[in-house]
């Protein structure tokens, strides 16, 4: 029995051993302890040595934020709101600019524009840069001119538009353009003339359809009593006949026959 025991003593504490070491790991598990490749928990300078990494490498991530913080605000500090536009009231300076204009000195006068010079000049017959630019059917010039302060509902001798002009030349584009910064086509001047009388007594058919196409009304009679349908029949711009006939609905008035009627009522009145 003695040699037995003797024998099975290793096996015993081999056993203890094991059954201790696991306890322990499931002890250090349970502690969250950090444990070498044989299961042992980590020596205290280890232990320290890793700290003081962990801490190295959350303070980089920390610097990192900051200077990307930093970077952001410098970006919003440097996008600056944008500046006011300042305008120059110098005479000289807006006559120059209309100068050029009249001259087809293009790129001059958008250089004056953008230092802020007026566009508002107005010389003794009525010009002005804006009004230059629509007769010359310059669009871009236009839309520019606007941007900068020009008065798009300007107007002439007799109540003529801007966009009056624009029919009469047959500037089609001009005219979209007008009509997009806000300008009425169905306008009319002091003697009833719409844009659209202007266009259909000069022959520009494109302009007439475009203004067909945006609703203007082509029943309206001038001072004359003329529709715009009777001004293509007097002077046979047959293709705008064609246009006008299938809107118009209203006649044209002969006042050349209802003053010879008038004149002969008179006559008659007299005699008796």
């Amino acid at each position: 029995m003695q040699c037995l025991s003797s024998y099975f003593r290793p096996y015993c504490l081999l056993i203890l051993l094991a059954i201790f070491s696991e306890s322990s790991v499931a002890q250090a598990k349970q502690q969250n302890v950090l444990l070498d490749a044989s299961g042992k928990p980590l020596s205290n300078d280890v232990l320290l040595m890793l700290s003081s990494a962990t801490n190295k490498m959350s303070g980089r991530k920390n610097t990192v934020k900051e200077s990307s913080a930093k970077q952001t605000n410098k970006k919003n500090k440097s996008q600056k709101p944008p500046a006011k536009r300042v305008y120059l009231s110098d005479p000289v300076l807006e006559q120059e600019l209309f100068l050029a204009l009249k001259a087809g000195k293009i790129p001059r006068a958008k250089y004056l524009l953008k230092k802020g010079v007026k566009p508002t000049y107005k010389n003794f017959e009525g010009e002005t840069p804006l009004g230059i630019a629509v007769s010359r059917g310059w669009a871009s010039m236009v839309l520019e001119l606007v941007d900068h302060g020009a008065n798009v509902k300007e107007k002439g001798a007799r109540g003529v538009t801007l966009l009056h002009v624009a029919s009469a030349k047959g500037l089609t584009d001009v005219a979209k353009v007008l009509v997009k910064l806000g300008l009425n086509p169905g306008k009319r001047t002091d003697k009833n003339w719409t844009p659209l009388h202007v266009a259909a007594r000069y022959g520009h058919w494109q302009i007439v359809q475009y203004y067909v196409q945006l609703g203007v009304d082509p029943n309206v009679r001038n001072s004359d009593g003329q529709t715009a349908l009777g001004l293509a029949r007097h002077l046979r711009h047959m293709g705008i006949i064609k246009i006008l006939s299938q809107v118009t609905t209203r006649s044209s008035l002969d006042f050349a026959n209802i003053k010879k009627k008038r004149g002969k009522k008179r006559r008659k009145s007299k005699k008796k």
